[in-house]
């Protein structure tokens, strides 16, 4: 704030409070942050709370550190308040109306990306190291689930709900699990061709033993956030579903072995991935790839992959997702959606390379992957990531999960 002259930073996005209190809550299905605001100058800096959702120990650790607690409904005094000639700092898109109708005449107003954004997408080597963590204990609950769905699917008695219920306890059975990330989107045949589809008990729909099923899932964990989404294979495919999943698969490749330069911004990155579908007149009216927070929400920036709103480049630290996808109305939908990590690659007379380490640990079906369009480079990184996933993650598993489990990593 010193640095940029400015007298007071308004934050107006709970996931920014969340992350800069190292504080989180329940208020918001799916995302662990609590209904606040936070106003910080040089000394001193209020939170705006309902008091009654603190706990003692929270109360006590605020107040270590100097964070004063006032009542929520004051915001908008406190910031008629600021005296005429200091500057106040806000980003725009996360502060309402009330709030900035409330900043008095000669209040000098500079609007850009909350500081604390910029500061919570850049992970630390510790985040890094508990999300690994989180993901694998993730891919531990995902493998269980999926042997389950293709183990009892043939039962005529699985619906697209009863599914996604049952990925849950999956996932409740893992070490330090909170919730989910957000609402499975459990999706079998035709449905899936909606991307932001979302089952329900009040119309059930029976997962059958054919065609592709997709899970788009995740959950938060003490030690990080996952999202991931898969398509498998669940009996008898279509020509047209073998051939998609494959070019699917090829973006979703083509991304994670990305090399770039530093400065690069997700609209290249995005040209990346989608290069293997436009080849072939095919698109998604998706993006590419969002920022993902470290027990917070699932959707996050600045940085994001996609054809639009890329101003901010990607950089060391950032954990964006990769998920390409084909969608074809009635008949099927493919996504495949694996979290990275950008980090360092090579420097060279041009400048400093960047990549991405991936983060994710379920298995990639094989099944409906036609072997005669992928390139050896492409084949060999298919097999090295499910050779990966098995190293990984069946230490944890045993039985028919760990049968499962060889049986998906198995090499092509």
């Amino acid at each position: 704030m010193k640095s940029k002259g400015i007298d007071y930073h308004f934050i107006g996005s709970l996931d920014d409070i969340a992350y800069v209190l190292n504080i989180r809550a329940n208020d918001v299905q799916c995302n662990p942050v609590v209904i606040s605001y936070l106003l910080v100058s040089e000394n001193s800096c209020n939170l705006y709370i309902d008091k009654s959702k603190l706990s003692q120990e929270v109360a006590d650790y605020l107040k270590e550190n100097n964070i004063s607690i006032k009542a929520y409904e004051v915001i908008a005094r406190d910031i008629s308040d600021i005296e005429a000639k200091k500057t106040l700092y806000l980003e725009t898109k996360k502060t309402n109306v009330a709030v900035y109708s409330s900043i008095g005449r000669g209040v000098n107003v500079v609007t850009g990306l909350n500081l604390t954004s910029i500061m919570k997408c850049h992970k630390n080597e510790i985040e890094i190291k508990n999300t690994k963590n989180a993901f694998i204990k993730d891919g531990v609950a995902l493998v269980r689930y999926l042997n389950w769905l293709e183990t009892g699917v043939s039962t005529g008695t699985i619906t697209e709900m009863i599914a996604s219920e049952k990925l849950l306890e999956f996932r409740k059975q893992q070490d330090l699990f909170i919730e989910d990330s957000f609402e499975s989107i459990s999706a079998y045949g035709a449905n899936a061709s909606m991307p932001h589809y979302k089952p329900s008990h009040e119309h059930p729909v029976k997962v059958e033993p054919r065609g592709l099923y997709l899970i788009d899932s995740g959950g938060h964990y003490l030690d990080g956030t996952t999202d991931i989404t898969r398509t498998v294979a669940l009996g008898e495919l279509k020509p047209e579903e073998i051939y998609h999943y494959t070019l699917v698969l090829k973006a979703h490749i083509a991304l994670m072995e990305a090399k770039f330069l530093e400065g690069t911004n997700g609209g290249y990155l995005d040209a990346f991935t989608r290069y293997n579908l436009w080849k072939q007149r095919i698109n998604f009216n998706h993006g590419t790839g969002h920022g993902v927070g470290h027990v917070l929400n699932v959707h996050e920036g600045p940085q994001r992959i996609g054809t639009a709103g890329n101003e901010y480049p990607m950089e060391v630290g950032m954990v964006t997702s990769d998920e390409p996808g084909i969608y074809i109305s009635g008949s099927h939908g493919i996504r495949i959606e694996s979290i990275m990590v950008c980090v360092k690659d090579e420097m060279t007379e041009f400048g400093q390379f960047l990549k991405f380490d991936n983060l994710t640990v379920v298995p990639i079906d094989t099944r409906p992957v036609d072997k005669s369009l992928m390139s050896e480079e492409e084949i060999t990184w298919l097999n090295d990531y499910n050779k990966m996933c098995y190293e990984k993650l069946s230490p944890y598993l045993s039985g028919h999960d760990l049968e499962y489990l060889r049986e998906q990593c198995k090499e092509i």
